[in-house]
């Protein structure tokens, strides 16, 4: 495992250069990135292999009967991404028929995204994260396999999540969910129901002013939702602000507590757009790595509780450090969780779909950092 001065190395480097392309490897950094390639490889080829089967096979539910799109829709992104065909087209045709709504007598959730399905249940309620990760996953699939009608349902999916849109309190947000039951939309949003980069990507592509509007809208939100230690607010809840007017406070987490995974997953939303917010929250996960924690107190930056980071921290900082371009902490990041991917490629069914999907995503991001 790499000493904790080379994390502090990587975190400084990361934290005083202006680009993460610039970021040079320490002195006393064993071992590069590509030296992880062939144990990336293989590790990822066999739990792609498993996952694989999960999914030809029908076997993707939770131990409570339902199938969550997150999950469904990661692997979506995943499998678009390494170019399996059959698997893409089976997890494509399950949101198509199940997860994507296109109701003639309901016009308006047209493109809404059901958060989970199990056979024979009506949805009770939209969702946006799994909106962006569906969308995202037909977006890539439409390239990878030159399939154009893809790219129209990924439209159809974001057209659905920019009507979750709405202002409250004076503030533009993306409400959380919408309620097929009582026809109401939550009163409030999380991070992770944003994605700026992606809808950029696509308005820029498609030419379309209103992605872009609502790109700049959604930049706008994460901007807004850095807390004093450089981490990321997982809610926005616009109404909270009339308990303390004088604070301004609408961006919060439960108790000030941040989950480092999803300031992460959320930070990743950005690296495009404003980089600077992705490469704090990595520097601030570097300085501490040699005892990372899975939650940290937003003002002080403090470990809240004694739980340590665990393979979903790991991947999702892998992930991260990837889409900066910074080889150095990517390879930190990867020696250390080297020994977790092996216990869980091992132990799939244990782990459950969302965590694969995760490592799945992570040692890919890996791999392609390598190839850059």
């Amino acid at each position: 495992m790499l000493r904790s001065a080379t994390a502090l190395g990587a975190a400084a480097c990361l934290a005083s250069v202006g680009s993460p392309s610039a970021i040079e490897a320490h002195p006393e950094q064993p071992y590069d990135l590509a030296h992880f390639s062939p144990r990336l490889k293989e590790l990822r080829d066999r739990l792609h292999v498993k996952i694989r089967d999960w999914v030809m096979r029908g076997r993707l539910a939770r131990a409570d009967g339902y199938l969550y799109t997150i999950d469904a829709a990661q692997l979506l992104v995943y499998f678009a991404r390494v170019g399996d065909a059959e698997a893409y087209t089976a997890l494509r045709a399950h949101a198509q028929k199940n997860l994507i709504h296109d109701d003639r007598d309901d016009p308006y959730t047209k493109g809404f995204v059901s958060w989970r399905w199990k056979s024979a249940e009506k949805p009770d309620a939209s969702g946006t994260t799994e909106a962006l990760r569906v969308a995202r996953g037909l977006w890539i699939g439409a390239k990878t396999f030159n399939r154009p009608a893809d790219a129209d349902l990924a439209l159809s999916v974001l057209d659905g999540y920019a009507r979750h849109g709405g202002i409250d309190q004076g503030m533009w947000m993306i409400r959380n969910y919408f309620s097929f039951g009582t026809r109401s939309f939550a009163p409030n949003s999380f991070l992770v129901d944003y994605d700026p980069d992606f809808i950029h990507e696509v308005a820029t592509e498609q030419k379309s002013a209103p992605l872009s509007k609502l790109a700049d809208q959604c930049y706008a939100v994460i901007k807004m939702a850095v807390a004093p230690s450089d981490l990321l607010y997982d809610i926005i809840q616009p109404e909270v602000a009339t308990l303390y007017p004088e604070l301004n406070l609408k961006a919060f987490s439960p108790n000030d507590v941040i989950q480092l995974s999803n300031c992460c997953a959320t930070a990743m939303t950005v690296a495009g757009g404003i980089p600077a917010i992705p490469r704090k929250v990595l520097a601030f996960a570097l300085t501490r790595f040699s005892d990372l924690r899975a939650y940290y107190v937003g003002r002080t930056g403090e470990p809240y509780n004694g739980k340590s980071a665990a393979v979903s921290e790991y991947s999702v900082l892998a992930r991260l450090a990837a889409k900066l371009n910074a080889d150095l902490p990517a390879a930190t990041i990867a020696d250390r969780a080297m020994q977790d991917w092996i216990w869980s490629v091992d132990h799939a069914q244990e782990m459950g779909v969302f965590a694969a999907s995760e490592i799945l995503l992570a040692m890919q991001a890996l791999l392609d950092l390598c190839r850059a």
